[in-house]
């Protein structure tokens, strides 16, 4: 289904209740309104996974395309016991690869096009090693918060965009990047301890136990910090990295320690402690 019906469909879904609902009034009319909001909502968080998919402009993987890339996921897989993932391509410039699922079983890794320019292929490893470690039983939960956190935090982008077309000037200018960060201000708190919540996940150390090598996820964290990306700010916590921040709100999001503490840890013990 496309976004356009995706759209027509919780419109008709509203619509039709609300109609409905008229007949009876005022209270029927809140009443139906708040039933067709509510089965919006459940539907929405069903289909959290195609949703996320969809937030980040990923599209299923072509026959043939990152081969190499697929061996790896399905040799991962395998290692750790767990069904192989669907692969997605996104050409977003993310903080690495990420992985989402409605449950062990049904799951999808988005891989944006820039990783295997920017890592070596054991990087890469290391870093779909840490994608694949994170198939446990709060995937589904993870991909629920990956997408209110996400579609909230891109509401502030929203603004600001909205701001540039109704002729406050360039994206970068002060009035957009003003109205951006009022939203921001308003929206990352609560998304910031929506991710919070999520409960201690070492998957670090997950990782470096599936590869049995430390060095290719030092390398893999060096690389990717060295070119980290800005944007999507709530995404780190499914992802090696957090992404650069614009702001101090963007700040709230951040999960991992800093690189030469994880760098450290993982020197020290062969392994790294979130």
């Amino acid at each position: 289904m496309s976004i356009f019906n995706k759209i027509l469909f919780f419109i008709i879904l509203i619509i039709i209740p609300s109609v409905s609902g008229i007949l009876y009034g005022l209270v029927g009319l809140l009443v139906a309104l708040f039933i067709s909001l509510w089965i919006c909502f459940l539907l929405i968080i069903i289909n959290a996974d195609k949703f996320v998919l969809g937030l980040y402009k990923a599209r299923p993987a072509l026959p043939g395309e990152l081969s190499e890339i697929q061996k790896k996921i399905l040799m991962l897989s395998e290692r750790n016991g767990v069904s192989a993932p669907s692969v997605y391509i996104t050409d977003i410039e993310l903080p690495g690869s990420f992985i989402i699922g409605r449950n062990m079983h049904k799951t999808f890794i988005v891989i944006p096009k820039r990783l295997s320019t920017l890592l070596k292929s054991d990087e890469v490893e290391a870093v779909l090693a840490h994608n694949i470690v994170q198939v446990d039983n709060t995937i589904r939960k993870r991909t629920i918060v990956a997408l209110i956190a996400g579609a909230m935090t891109m509401s502030a982008y929203a603004i600001r965009w909205g701001a540039v077309f109704t002729g406050f000037g360039d994206f970068n200018d002060p009035a957009p990047k003003l109205f951006g960060l009022f939203m921001m201000g308003l929206v990352a708190p609560p998304a910031a301890a929506l991710i919070q919540s999520l409960p201690e996940d070492h998957y670090d150390a997950k990782a470096v136990s599936l590869m049995g090598d430390s060095a290719a996820l030092i390398s893999a964290i060096s690389h990717l910090e060295s070119n980290n990306v800005t944007g999507y700010p709530s995404l780190g916590f499914i992802c090696l990295i957090d992404p650069q921040k614009e702001n101090f709100f963007e700040n709230l999001f951040d999960v991992h320690p800093l690189r030469d503490t994880r760098i450290k840890n993982l020197t020290a013990k062969g392994e790294i402690n979130d």
